[in-house]
Order: C-alpha cells, then sequence, then structure tokens
C-alpha cells in the first residue's frame, strides 16, 4: 500500500497547456469573423424622402429601386415621371390603369439587373408618407404591368 501512495506523490502535476487551447480559439475565432455575412445590400435611400416607421425584421431582399417623392418617379435614381403639385397624378397622364413611362422604366432596369434565374421579380419602394393612395396605387399597378407582383415597401426602423 505504501508503495501506491508513493508512486501518486512522485507524479507531476497535471497543467493544462493553455497555449494550445488559445491557438484553436484563435483560429476559431478568425474562422467565424471570415464566414459571417451580414445583411449588407446595395440600398441608397433617395435624398428628401421621410420614410413611414416600422418595427418588422423579414429580411431584406434586392429588386428594382423605386423611388415615390412629392415631384417625381425615380426608378434606380432616374426620373422617368413628373408628379402634380401634392404628389397627384393627373388623370390624363395613365393609361389603363397604367403609367407607360414607369412601365418602361421598370422593363429596362430588370434587363439591367443581373438576377438568378429562380429568383422572383421584387420591387422595392421609397414613398414619402405624405403622398395620396392613388399615387402610390397607380405606381403599383404600373409595376405590376411590367411583371412585377411582389413589393417591399422601404421604413424606417423604430
Amino acid at each position: 500500500m505504501k508503495g501506491l501512495r508513493a508512486r501518486f506523490k512522485s507524479r507531476k502535476k497535471l497543467v493544462l497547456p493553455l497555449t494550445s487551447l488559445l491557438d484553436m480559439f484563435t483560429i476559431i475565432l478568425v474562422f467565424l469573423m471570415v464566414s459571417f455575412q451580414a445583411e449588407d445590400k446595395d440600398f441608397v435611400l433617395h435624398a428628401g424622402l421621410s420614410l413611414p416607421v416600422s418595427d418588422a425584421k423579414s429580411p431584406f431582399k434586392t429588386g428594382v429601386n423605386l423611388a415615390l417623392t412629392q415631384e417625381a418617379v425615380l426608378i434606380e435614381g432616374k426620373k422617368v415621371f413628373k408628379l402634380e403639385k401634392g404628389g397627384e397624378v393627373k388623370d390624363e397622364d395613365f393609361d389603363g390603369g397604367r403609367i407607360e413611362s414607369v412601365v418602361q422604366g421598370i422593363n429596362q432596369a430588370w434587363a439591367q439587373l443581373k438576377k438568378e434565374e429562380d429568383e422572383e421579380n421584387i420591387v422595392v419602394i421609397q414613398a414619402d408618407k405624405g403622398l395620396p393612395y392613388r399615387t402610390i396605387h397607380l405606381v403599383m399597378r404600373s409595376a405590376a404591368h411590367a411583371g412585377v407582383f411582389r413589393f417591399r415597401l422601404v421604413i424606417e426602423k423604430e
């Protein structure tokens, strides 16, 4: 029995190899930082817009950027249709429930935008919160005539 105790006492104390563990944690940390992908989309908010506020948490998807200001309709930053005072659309400016210049602008933007085969056409709408409903409705109907049936409305997060 004495020999067994002597054998245990003569052994060295166990020490954790911290250098190896720190190296391993550093490699894992670098791997996670490199593989992490944030939701950073190429999106420019049009100046002069006052957006509505929401607390929605759905992910952002890319699409054709359409801005509705009090003065004009812009597609990908290019003015395609001038609005009347107060953001109104005159009755003679649209035909069959659509604004032809908006339809053409969306079609041109989709032709320039590279997208995958299975991806749906999406229009990302920035609309001033003071615009009349009729104007937004006509622009969305025009987008539908261009083959777009999915819309994302840009808002400010609370």
